[in-house]
């Protein structure tokens, strides 16, 4: 089967959206996993937002005339993730998956790195990543649920402002050894970010992308991100779900405890740089 590869285009939100939710939907089915696309609205929703954002690099699979498979690739930090990758299940297993992620590797060509979020039962797409270069550097689960506590004294949340985004970079930086700032302009115009301070500075900081849906978030301790998932959690509301890394026991345990439960296994994987975390993180859905 040949397969041609094309800039993606906003005509293409329906087909991609179609491929994105029915790919995800079809493996999470044979695992018994809930999707990460719950509907097909939610599918594209997201897609026409990836479509729309200049540091989104994308491109669409066609085979016999027709769309098979889509990627985006983030490219507006220094650290490039995978934000999506979904063939149709109808071409699976005939290389499309591994033409879009080579044309997404060769794009990010003399970045420092790239990372990607893969559903850990998945097998197919772990194996594929390995092959092309990545490393599996954390084992995650998603955690859903609303927290019995509010925020403990000595901790403030709230909204992030266009003139926090210095102490967020530093934070980012710190924790991680790369910035974010660019993924966080696009927070701020698009989505509703948050910071935790504490003794007058910021100590924490996340962003929802819909109702309580997280995407990343950095603290410099443990007790500064416990603190700001229990006040994002009382400001967002439900639905609460995060990507949490399991070998942060301490924090894991602490979010058993406030009534979260793990919904599915995932993997942070790395291609390039990768410097252990210096405090407490959870990735996004892209790294």
């Amino acid at each position: 089967m040949e397969i041609e590869l094309r800039p993606a285009a906003p005509a293409d939100a329906p087909a991609a959206s179609r491929i994105v939710y029915e790919a995800f939907k079809g493996i999470a089915d044979r695992h018994a996993f809930p999707p990460a696309f719950v509907t097909p609205e939610v599918a594209e929703r997201v897609v026409t937002l990836l479509l729309g954002l200049p540091a989104m690099w994308s491109r669409v699979a066609v085979s016999d005339g027709r769309p098979s498979g889509v990627i985006f690739l983030d490219e507006g930090d220094p650290i490039r993730g995978v934000a999506v990758v979904a063939v149709d299940p109808g071409a699976q297993r005939r290389g499309t998956g591994r033409r879009l992620m080579e044309a997404a590797l060769e794009r990010a060509r003399g970045a420092p790195g790239v990372r990607l979020i893969q559903e850990a039962y998945n097998a197919q797409s772990m194996g594929l990543y390995a092959s092309l270069g990545f490393t599996v550097r954390e084992p995650l689960v998603r955690m859903t649920g609303l927290p019995r506590s509010g925020p403990p004294p000595g901790f403030g949340i709230r909204e992030m402002t266009a003139g926090d985004l210095e102490a967020c970079g530093r934070l980012q930086e710190r924790v991680h050894g790369f910035t974010r700032t660019e993924d966080l302009r696009d927070a701020l115009r698009y989505f509703a970010p948050f910071v935790c301070e504490r003794g007058g500075r910021i100590t924490a900081c996340t962003y929802s992308v819909h109702a309580g849906i997280l995407a990343w978030g950095v603290g410099e301790t443990e007790e500064d991100l416990r603190a700001l998932l229990l006040g994002v959690a009382r400001a967002a509301g439900p639905p609460f779900a995060f990507h949490l890394p399991t070998r942060q026991a301490g924090l894991f345990r602490f979010c058993l405890e406030e009534g979260l439960r793990i919904e599915k296994p995932l993997t942070l994987m790395a291609l390039g740089d990768y410097r252990e975390p210096r405090g407490a993180f959870f990735p996004s859905g892209v790294y």
